[in-house]
């Protein structure tokens, strides 16, 4: 598991997790891919969950990771996976 000096675990996947992105997903798009499933957080608590600087909430992980089509397990480290 990686270890997070912030406020949360999955802030630093979030950032990998867009630059893998073809073409590179903008903050702004993954705030309108979390908004539209239904997740109503703004754009600058999504810039402070990704600096790390907030906590994430359960619901939100689970809302995050649906948006992204993710697994959880990779959000927080605990498994390697291609993105």
């Amino acid at each position: 598991m990686e270890k997070s000096k912030g406020r949360n675990i999955i802030g630093h996947r979030l950032r990998i997790y867009r630059a893998m992105q073809n073409p590179l997903l903008q903050q702004m798009d993954l705030f309108a891919r979390l908004s539209l499933s239904g997740l109503e957080i703004s754009q600058s608590t999504l810039s402070k969950i990704e600096n790390e600087e907030r906590v994430v909430a359960d619901y939100e992980l689970l809302a995050i990771s649906k948006a992204m089509k993710v697994d959880i397990l990779w959000l927080l480290g605990e498994k390697e996976a291609t993105v």
